[in-house]
């Protein structure tokens, strides 16, 4: 959808035309899963699958319409508090939340579309957040940052929302760079943008099963990582070795030893991440994106059956550099590796595959590398 279509749809939900529009793109993870809690690295890419919304500052409440999930529920911008926005437009409404400590913000009249598969793992809810913020702030005239609004989303998630998520996703939503992926040290925030090389797309492949990590689960994971890094004696996993993590191994469950068994070594897989991609070594990228799949399946046990026949698929298909799942897990999507002259062969062969071991229909979207949110023409 273009700026012009959404001011239509907005046209014909409020009768008004908007003043403001906003783009926000999703976000995929290359590498790096469930280690920015853990003050790790991540490799995530901004994405050319986004939403737009359009916006016209309203005497109040704020009124949301989704033209893929319908009405949100209506708020104060300055006053509302967590618990009192059940719908989808909590997440508008905590980046209010959370904006109102830096200046008061006029209430909004918004209309959301998006083209990013709900419940894939790509963060349609960090975009949301994002394209809300950078609303907020050109029109209120904050002047806030964008790592600065990356922050403000992570406290709306973590404070008004309930999920105890890191930096990553707003980070990569609102700090993307055209194609380039974007090596983030999650503690330090310092940003090595990689650009991903010509030959190369990154595939989306979608299982068709939504995203089932529920909160309690995160927040399970989140714990249990804490429990780890208390026993091992270090502030988080980031800081931790293997040979510390077998030293205390006896001091654990079964459970918190593989949950950190996962955490210690995908730092590292990150950090040799980022040297193959500037090398061009796509063997070593392959290899590491396999050993981060093979480890969220088996030590933190947030994979499942559709995500690892879709990982499996991929590996077996033409073209392929490398996959692995992506995103907070149980369902969602993988994120694939491929080489460009052969991406039709290889969409073609991984959902073949996917379909004949799941018997389900897959999706796969080749993506860009695209920029963080962003006002637009109205």
């Amino acid at each position: 959808m273009t700026s012009n279509e959404i001011g239509e749809l907005f046209v014909e939900r409020f009768a008004q035309m908007p003043t403001l529009v906003a783009a926000a793109p999703g976000r995929i993870n290359l590498i790096g899963e469930h280690t920015d809690y853990n003050g790790g690295f991540v490799f995530p890419a901004a994405i050319d699958l986004g939403m737009l919304v359009a916006a016209l500052p309203t005497q109040g409440p704020s009124e949301m319409y989704s033209k893929q999930t319908g009405e949100g529920a209506p708020f104060r911008a300055n006053t509302v508090e967590k618990d009192e926005c059940k719908s989808w437009s909590r997440y508008p409404a905590g980046m209010a939340w959370a904006l109102r400590e830096i200046g008061p913000l006029d209430d909004l009249l918004a209309v959301v579309d998006s083209d990013i598969p709900l419940g894939s793992g790509v963060s349609s809810s960090a975009a949301l957040e994002m394209a809300f913020g950078v609303l907020w702030n050109h029109h209120c005239g904050l002047g806030i940052q964008p790592k600065e609004l990356a922050l403000l989303g992570q406290k709306c998630e973590n404070g008004f929302v309930g999920v105890q998520s890191g930096i990553m996703d707003q980070m990569a939503c609102a700090m993307g760079r055209a194609g380039c992926a974007m090596f983030l040290d999650t503690r330090s925030l310092e940003i090595r943008y990689a650009p991903i090389p010509d030959e190369l797309s990154i595939v989306l492949c979608d299982t068709g099963k939504p995203r089932a990590l529920t909160d309690s689960a995160y927040n399970e994971r989140r714990s249990q990582c804490e429990e780890a890094s208390c026993i091992l004696g270090v502030p988080m996993l980031r800081d931790a070795t293997l040979e510390m993590l077998e030293q205390s191994s006896a001091q654990m469950s079964d459970v918190i030893y593989r949950r950190a068994r996962h955490l210690i070594p995908e730092n590292a897989r990150c950090l040799a991440f980022a040297g193959a991609l500037e090398r061009a070594d796509f063997a070593e990228l392959g290899r590491l994106m396999r050993q981060s799949h093979e480890s969220l399946r088996d030590d933190y046990e947030v994979s499942c059956k559709e995500l690892d026949a879709m990982s499996e698929a991929a590996w077996n298909s033409p073209g392929c550099v490398g996959a692995r799942m992506t995103g907070a897990g149980f369902g969602g999507a993988c994120v694939a590796l491929a080489r460009k002259e052969s991406i039709n062969e290889f969409c073609e062969s991984m959902l073949a595959g996917y379909r004949a071991a799941t018997g389900l229909v897959g999706e796969a979207s080749a993506c860009r590398a695209a920029d963080g949110a962003r006002i637009v023409e109205p």
